[in-house]
């Protein structure tokens, strides 16, 4: 008998809740048929799913507080609704984005009878509006990284007696290597920076490392950089108007050629503020490349090691990060060790461990 579930992703950029979505769904046993409905058509291209596209008024979609955010998610509702009269009846529904964003899916469950699976990939807020969602969510997976906000959103209406470990289950995220193109030779150091403009993400950061590591004269024609960049469409970002004359960096807008970008690189360097995962720094490990992270207590500060499978610098330390990036340079012996050993850990982070019980969960 088939089964079918449906996709609700309201967020209208490219991300990694949406990567870890695809690779979760290219896993799943072929009778389960897949629907999608968004307003990000982009990112579902290429996927055996059914799109249904999500009525999305632009003038309401950067609207995540007040009135005009809960218009916005009864304007979702309607959408929900009308796409749901078009299709038989769904088994499970997912949200991948938290229960703020995916709030319209809690609306439904007003409405219908639906079983809501919720996927926790950042921080909530202490809202009642999350705290809602929590308690309507037949499950709920979260990353670790995610739970001191879960728990600060219950006790704001004093629910946390509703965490049970049948239903919050934490997970990390995956990778199924065989997607991963491989960094080939270089002769130049290829320093790597993907995400999007969002302001957490830092990108400021390196390129004021970049612009420093140009007045550099010992290390002139050793290196260049790559910056592949996502322009959100909602949330402040950094403008990067003024700064594509900097000397040494290519800059590629949401580039369709992402993994031969990377695998003709050999440093990733991460900037971003508190990073709930990563899944770049895990794309860029399994490519073979250097990782270098900053000493922040987030995930993979608390993963990796420094000078063993990375190299760290202190947070939003522009002087620190040209150290370990010239370090790299000066000692190619030394990148190629922390590279190899970068993709040794990382075997330990196969998809269909990572996801298991999700992948369980789905079709049951």
């Amino acid at each position: 008998m088939s089964k079918r579930i449906l996709i609700y992703d309201p967020v209208p950029f490219k991300g990694g809740s949406k990567e870890v979505m695809k690779t979760i769904l290219a896993e799943l046993p072929s009778h389960i048929e897949v629907c999608v409905i968004s307003n990000d058509s982009v990112s579902w291209q290429n996927c055996n799913v059914h799109f249904m596209p999500l009525f999305s008024p632009s003038c309401l979609i950067k609207q995540t507080t007040g009135i005009l955010y809960f218009i916005k998610h009864l304007i979702y509702l309607t959408s929900l609704l009308c796409n749901m009269c078009k299709v038989r009846r769904f088994n499970k529904v997912i949200g991948i984005s938290g229960p703020c964003v995916d709030f319209a899916l809690y609306l439904l469950s007003e409405i219908i009878t639906i079983d809501i699976i919720q996927l926790i990939q950042g921080d909530i807020a202490d809202s009642k509006v999350a705290t809602f969602g929590l308690n309507r969510a037949k499950q709920i997976f979260y990353l670790p990284s995610t739970k001191g906000s879960i728990l600060k959103a219950l006790k704001m209406s004093n629910t946390l007696s509703c965490i049970t470990k049948s239903k919050f289950m934490p997970f990390i995220n995956g990778i199924d290597r065989s997607t991963i193109k491989t960094k080939t030779t270089n002769k130049r150091v290829g320093f790597f920076w993907a995400a999007s403009l969002l302001k957490w993400k830092r990108l400021e950061l390196f390129v004021a490392a970049m612009a420093k590591i140009n007045d550099l004269p010992e290390h002139e024609d050793q290196y260049f950089a790559s910056i592949c960049y996502i322009k959100p469409v909602v949330g402040t970002y950094f403008d990067i108007s003024n700064y594509h004359e900097i000397d040494n960096i290519h800059w590629h807008a949401d580039p369709s050629n992402l993994n031969d970008i990377r695998a003709n690189s050999s440093v990733f360097i991460s900037t971003a503020k508190q990073e709930p995962f990563g899944l770049s720094i895990l794309e860029s490990m399994v490519a073979g490349l250097a990782v270098v992270i900053p000493a922040d207590n987030a995930y993979w500060d608390n993963n990796l090691t420094d000078g063993y499978d990375c190299l760290k610098y202190t947070p939003n330390d522009m002087h620190s990060l040209v150290k370990a990036l010239t370090r790299l340079m000066s000692d190619p012996d030394f990148l190629i060790e922390i590279s190899n050993q970068a993709r040794v850990s990382a075997k330990r982070y196969s998809h269909l461990n990572c996801y298991s019980q999700i992948l369980k969960c789905i079709p049951n």
